[in-house]
C-alpha cells in the first residue's frame, strides 16, 4: 500500500499516472539528471517552466517518498540540500527521454533544444546506456561531478 491504494490491483499504466500524474516530476528530472541542477535554489530560480516555491517543496518531497531523489545536506552551507537521483530516479530518465522523442515528434517544441537534446532521445541503445551509467556513477557512486549539459558534450 501506498498512497492508500492497493498497487498490486492496479494495471501499470493506471498505477504509474497515479504515482507519477503531475507536470512537475519530469521536468524535475531533467533539470536534475540533464542540466545539474541539484539544489532547491537551483532548479527554483533556472526552471525554464516557473515553477512556484511551493511545488517544487512539495514535488521534492513526494519524490523523495517515491524513492526517485535521495536528499542530502551540503557540507559547505548547514541550510543547502542537495538532490541527487536515486536507481528509481535515473529508472525514470528513458521515460523523459520517450516523451521528448514522441513531443518532437508530433508537437512543435523548440528546434533548437530538440537539436541539442537529440543525442538523448534518438533511441540509440548504446548512447542511453552510456548515458544511464554516468548518471549512475553521478548520483549513486558519487564518483564524477559534472557541468551542466555534460551529456551534450
Amino acid at each position: 500500500m501506498f498512497d492508500g491504494i492497493d498497487e498490486s490491483k492496479m494495471c501499470p499504466i493506471g498505477l504509474g499516472s497515479h504515482l507519477l500524474g503531475d507536470k512537475w516530476i519530469p521536468i524535475i528530472i531533467r533539470d536534475i539528471a540533464l542540466l545539474n541542477r541539484r539544489t532547491f535554489s537551483e532548479i527554483l530560480k533556472k526552471n525554464a517552466e516557473g515553477i512556484s516555491s511551493g511545488s517544487l517543496a512539495s514535488r521534492l518531497q513526494r519524490m523523495v517518498e517515491l524513492n526517485m531523489l535521495n536528499v542530502e545536506s551540503d557540507k559547505t552551507h548547514a541550510q543547502k540540500k542537495i538532490y541527487t537521483l536515486t536507481e528509481t530516479g535515473i529508472g525514470f530518465v528513458p521515460v523523459i527521454f520517450k516523451l521528448a522523442c514522441w513531443t518532437a515528434q508530433f508537437r512543435n517544441p523548440s528546434s533548437q533544444t530538440v537539436a541539442m537534446a537529440k543525442p538523448c532521445i534518438d533511441g540509440d541503445v548504446d548512447k542511453t546506456e552510456a548515458f544511464l551509467k554516468t548518471l549512475w556513477q553521478i548520483h549513486i557512486e558519487k564518483s564524477i561531478e559534472p557541468k551542466s549539459m555534460w551529456w551534450a558534450a
